[in-house]
Order: structure tokens, then C-alpha cells, then sequence
């Protein structure tokens, strides 16, 4: 007897759970039951018959005891009736027994199926129905949202999440991210499910194309690729036009999906044309960097540089799903290492304090590594997906890192630079009160092991004036996040001058 728990897929009628549920069984090789089909089955009777008969109470009877007979078993994969989890005690017990995913389907999508329904009991007063159960499906933990997806990729996505991939859940639903070695190499296999058996364009930078692009491009069967030059200089307005321009010689539509291939200025510049191109296309994240991997490839965030400063140009774009093969890690420069090292010891500090465990930063460890790194990013945007709050913790040092890049020309990586406005904002919060020395020789102790700058020699005034165009000052009045404690930041403002130029 199978010891797995049981994968439950409920929702709205016609949201599409028999299919997804038929064809997540075939891809996990589990034993498919269809709850309504059971039911038939067992009465004789279609449905819509077993409710004009019998009515809906004595349906729902018969349907609960199915459901608490299943629940006992191991193994399988249920598609459950649109009504099956609404009465509290069923839905808590299976929640409590079994890996429940509901099914968020739009309204829009929910029009066109059931326009002409005569098999469906309930389906006349559709609307009335979708409004009073639509906050009772909110209740179950695990939404998948299914607008713009085949049966084939909602049945994917559920079969990633069961093989221990992450889920960033966001106000308009929520995407997957896989985090397993070897993806890329595989990535045909997976097309249709992914969504790349459509027209699709490749944009990375002249140093992944040789590495991963070419080869992407090849597996992936229409599909094209645009190499754009590497480094933040060209994360710029006129890069987008560039790629507006390509993607139209190419034909691309509303149907394309754009895979952002590569670093940080890749992610950030291919998300702000995703966005932003026909007014929304689908994108694909596929960050080739740590510093990526850990940091801007989740959240949304997308953007361009402006000679003022750093993504003063921008929106929020959420992916279909981010893929993280840590295998590329093996062709990364060690200072490419090192600055994703930076984003990672961040995290450490606002949130995660095992991530400054030095025995987690080996090679061996990388998987693990950036799983725990992710895993801080997804909290913090779930709680806060606009920055409108607890988000700007993970600007922690970024003000006087951004300052960096722009005062130097970006002659200072962006990794180099977040250490040393990291060790700044540290320095602050020991002005402040907030730790001791202790705590402020740790974190550059810290730095130095793993090999990153804690000190630069600019120009105060400069610096500060670089400061003060960050999007993150607010009517002319700094606010900077600083540590409360190692694990915990906060916010500070109306700092004077002469308070942030002694760190400097």
C-alpha cells in the first residue's frame, strides 16, 4: 500500500479538474479517481439526474462519505466535485489528510465554458455561485491559478510543487519556482508543460549566449534568441527599444513568451519589455547568476537604469515561473559568486541568520544554499508585493550600493557594491543603537571571508548626492533600512546629513 498522501485537485465547476487531476496522475504514475464518475457509478445515475431526483442535500450526503472513504486511502490523485470542499469539516479533514490544490479560475474563463451546460446541475446560477464560494476556495493554502494555461501546464505546475519546488503567491494568483540541477538540459522535454511549445524569444547577453542560449534556443521548438551586451551600462531605455524592435521583426504577439536568460540586468530588462510590450506578454524567468537566482529574478520587480540612477524606470511583472539550475553555477567567475554571496548574506541578516553559516557556502551545498536564500525573498514579497512596507527590508545597504555603482560608473559591481553599503548600514544601526560593535565586526568579518570590499574611496559629497536620487528617499527626506538585531531590519527616517555622512 502506497504511504504517499493523497493529492486532492478542487475548484469552481469547470475550472478543469478531472483533466488536470487525469493527467498529474499519469505524470506522478498514481491511481486517478474522478469523485462525480465514482459517484455515478455507484447510483447509476449521471449527476444532473441524482439532484432532480434525489436533490442537492442527498448528493451532498453521498458525495461526504465518498470523500471521508478516500480520505483514508493512499496513493491517489481526486478530482472532487465544485461543491465537495465547501462544507468546513470535509475541507478541514482533507486539508488535514491529503495535499489539497484548488483550482483559480476567472470568471472570464468560467463564461465561456459554461455558457451551455445542461450536464451541470448548478450551472444556470453560475454567478451567484462563483461569488459565495469563491471566499470558501480562498481558505484552501495551496491556489493554482490557471488563467493563459493548458490542462498540461496547471497538471505541471502541481507536479513541481509535489516534487518540493517553492510558490510565491501574489495578488493576481502566484507562480512556481524550480529549484533542480539539470533543468535546462531537459527543458525540451518539458516544453509543452512549461509553455514554450509556442512561438518563444530568448533574451540573454553576448556572455550566457555561447554558454546556455544557444542551446536553450535549439531545444525549445520555435523559438529565438536575442544576445543584447552585457554589464548595467546597457540596462537602459534604449536597450528596450532594441528588443521592442526585434521582437516585432520576429512577429512576436501577445502569445509569445519571453525567457530572460541571464544575470540581474537581463531579468530586470527583459521583465520591464514583458510588461510592457502589447501591453503584457508571458515571461519566463531563468536566472543564470546567484545573484539572480537569490534576489531579482522573484518578486516582480523589473526595471531600467535612467543617468539619474538605478531602475528609476520600471513596474512590477510577475514570471509564469522561475527555473534555477544551480548546474550553471559550475561556469560562474568566482566574482560573480562572490557578489550573489552578497544578496545571500543579506538575506542572512534581515531574516535568515543560518544563511552566515560559512558551512553553507560551499560548492556542495549550492541547492541548499539557494533554496534558503529564495525561501526569505518569497516571504518577504508575499507579505508585501508593491513595496509598500516590510519589502524595503531587502534594500538593506542597496541605497549606498546604488550610489556606489552610479558615482563610479558602474565600474563597482553590484554585489561588491551592496557589501560595502551593507557594512555601511550596519555601521548606522551601531550609531543608532540598534547593535554593538560585536555585531558590526561579525558582519564585516563576514564579508571579508567570503572575499567581498567593506570600504571604497569615493568622494563623500558625491556619494551622498547619489544617495539622495535613490527612489527609495521620499519628499527630499532620506529612509534607509538599517539592523534592529541580525535577523531583524527596520526603516529609519528623517536622518540628517551629518548622521549618514559619518558612515561614509
Amino acid at each position: 500500500m502506497s504511504s504517499l498522501r493523497n493529492i486532492v485537485i478542487t475548484g469552481f465547476m469547470g475550472s478543469g479538474k478531472t483533466t488536470v487531476a487525469e493527467i498529474l496522475a499519469q505524470r506522478l504514475g498514481r491511481e486517478f479517481v474522478d469523485m462525480d464518475s465514482v459517484i455515478e457509478a455507484r447510483t447509476g445515475l449521471p449527476i444532473h439526474q441524482i439532484f432532480a431526483r434525489q436533490g442537492e442535500a442527498s448528493f451532498r450526503e453521498t458525495e461526504r462519505s465518498l470523500a471521508l472513504e478516500l480520505a483514508l486511502r493512499r496513493g491517489l490523485v481526486v478530482a472532487t466535485g465544485g461543491g465537495a470542499l465547501i462544507a468546513d469539516d470535509v475541507r478541514e479533514m482533507l486539508l488535514q489528510q491529503c495535499n489539497v490544490y484548488c483550482l483559480d479560475v476567472s470568471k472570464a474563463e468560467l463564461s465561456a465554458r459554461l455558457a451551455n451546460s445542461p450536464q451541470r446541475p448548478l450551472a444556470a446560477g453560475w454567478l451567484s455561485l462563483y461569488d459565495a464560494r469563491k471566499p470558501i476556495y480562498a481558505r484552501i493554502p495551496r491556489q493554482v491559478v490557471t488563467a493563459g494555461k493548458s490542462a498540461d501546464m496547471v497538471a505541471a505546475e502541481i507536479a513541481a510543487l509535489e516534487r518540493g519546488a517553492l510558490y510565491v503567491k501574489t495578488p493576481a494568483g502566484g507562480y512556481p519556482i524550480r529549484i533542480e540541477p539539470g533543468i535546462l538540459s531537459r527543458i525540451d522535454r518539458e516544453a509543452a508543460s512549461l509553455g514554450l511549445d509556442r512561438h518563444v524569444v530568448v533574451i540573454t547577453n553576448e556572455t550566457v549566449a555561447p554558454l546556455y542560449g544557444e542551446a536553450l534556443t535549439q531545444r525549445l521548438p520555435h523559438a529565438q534568441m536575442l544576445a543584447l551586451p552585457d554589464g548595467e551600462t546597457h540596462k537602459t531605455l534604449a536597450t528596450v527599444s532594441r528588443i521592442y524592435d526585434s521582437l516585432l521583426e520576429t512577429g512576436a504577439d501577445r502569445g509569445t513568451v519571453l525567457i530572460a536568460l541571464g544575470g540581474g540586468v537581463i531579468g530586470d530588462m527583459a521583465g520591464y519589455v514583458a510588461a510592457t510590450y502589447m501591453r503584457g506578454i508571458p515571461l519566463l524567468q531563468i536566472p543564470t547568476t546567484l545573484l539572480s537566482m537569490v534576489d531579482s529574478s522573484v518578486g516582480g520587480k523589473v526595471g531600467v537604469d535612467l543617468p539619474q540612477g538605478k531602475n528609476l524606470v520600471g513596474a512590477f511583472k510577475q514570471p509564469r515561473a522561475v527555473l534555477i539550475d544551480t548546474d550553471v553555477l559550475t561556469t560562474l567567475p568566482p566574482l560573480q559568486w562572490r557578489c550573489g554571496m552578497a544578496e545571500v548574506i543579506k538575506h542572512g541578516l534581515i531574516a535568515q541568520p543560518s544563511l552566515l553559516d560559512a558551512d553553507l557556502w560551499g560548492d556542495e551545498r549550492a541547492e541548499d544554499l539557494v533554496r534558503q536564500a529564495v525561501q526569505v525573498k518569497i516571504d518577504v514579497v508575499e507579505i508585501d508585493p508593491y513595496e509598500q512596507g516590510i519589502r524595503a527590508h531587502l534594500n538593506l545597504g542597496h541605497t549606498f550600493g546604488h550610489a556606489i555603482e552610479k558615482v563610479t560608473g558602474y565600474a563597482v559591481p553590484h554585489g561588491e557594491a551592496v557589501a560595502i553599503g551593507i557594512v555601511r548600514a550596519a555601521r548606522l544601526s551601531r550609531n543608532l543603537g540598534f547593535i554593538a560593535d560585536e555585531a558590526l565586526g561579525r558582519i564585516q568579518k563576514t564579508f571579508w571571508q567570503i572575499g567581498l570590499p567593506t570600504d571604497i574611496a569615493v568622494d563623500r559629497e558625491r556619494w551622498y548626492a547619489a544617495m539622495a536620487t535613490d527612489k527609495k528617499w521620499q519628499a527630499g527626506e532620506p529612509r534607509l533600512v538599517v539592523l534592529k538585531r541580525i535577523g531583524q531590519a527596520t526603516v529609519v527616517r528623517g536622518l540628517s546629513k551629518s548622521d549618514i555622512m559619518a558612515v561614509l
